[in-house]
């Protein structure tokens, strides 16, 4: 998995601080002195505080987590830091069948990392919109689209079926989308942003603090909007949009053209005398 500087950041912050835990109790459990392992949890908890939290850029928008992004950690804390430590210890001196049981412990002790991936990619996802297009940050990785690059634009609603859906609505995986920017709501109507490549970017409407502006933007660089909106509001945004850059602005091409051949013929006209 591809991932950027921000989120590389936000991986030690977490598989560090787990595995400074883990230490802990394997070396209290055998051959560290309980203030050794004692200093191993403090160490590894100062690690998760001081390192630098990711910036957002001016303007930039990402789903408000719930719960909030250190709850997300404790839990996976919790989860990591026994299991690891019993499959560990299971391992060092169980005989026969009893060392199956430890390793199947493991299946339960990776979906910590799941639960990691979570809160780093809460922390490390943001999109943000410019008069022609926006950028996506995916697990810290930029990704600038323009309006006119686009081929299609859709509302649709999604729904997460059920706790695995939730799951995965927190992880920012929705259907088909390449990528998605998801709030943590069991129900959200999205934008589909789909490129002339074929690559899609899934954003929850709500996230959008105001989207006339943005489907003004759309318009205006000749993109058809989206199905699901009425033709009264299609009507509203052209209005807007005249309103905000001139009701001529689509005579534009027409009077540069015009511009270009009078230029052509005066130098014409000049070559000739």
């Amino acid at each position: 998995m591809l991932l950027g500087k921000s989120a590389k950041i936000e991986v030690v912050r977490r598989i560090l601080p787990a595995f400074l835990g883990v230490l802990s109790v394997i070396g209290m459990a055998s051959f560290m002195a309980p203030i050794s392992g004692l200093l191993c949890l403090v160490a590894g908890a100062g690690i998760y505080a001081a390192l630098p939290r990711p910036s957002l850029p001016s303007g930039a928008i990402k789903p408000e987590p719930s719960p909030p992004t250190v709850v997300t950690d404790i839990g996976g804390f919790l989860l990591c830091v026994p299991l690891f430590s019993i499959v560990v210890l299971g391992m060092a001196n169980a005989n026969g069948p009893m060392g199956w049981f430890f390793l199947l412990l493991l299946v339960p002790a990776c979906a910590s990392l799941m639960i990691f991936l979570i809160a780093i990619r809460q922390e490390t996802s943001w999109v943000r919109f410019f008069g022609n297009g926006f950028e996506f940050a995916l697990l810290g990785l930029k990704t600038r689209v323009r309006y006119v690059d686009l081929a299609d634009v859709k509302v649709k609603h999604w729904v997460a079926k059920g706790g695995f859906g939730r799951f995965l609505g927190l992880l920012g995986l929705a259907q088909r989308s390449n990528v998605a920017l998801l709030g943590p709501a069991n129900q959200t109507k999205t934008l589909v942003f789909t490129r002339k490549d074929g690559s899609q970017f899934t954003i929850s409407s709500e996230l959008i603090p105001d989207l006339q502006r943005i489907l003004v933007g759309m318009d205006r660089a000749g993109v058809e909007l989206p199905k699901g909106i009425s033709e009264r509001q299609r009507k509203k945004i052209r209005k807007m949009r005249e309103r905000m850059y001139g009701a001529d602005e689509e005579d534009t091409p027409q009077i540069e053209q015009q511009q270009v051949a009078r230029i052509a013929a005066l130098i014409e006209h000049a070559r000739r005398h």
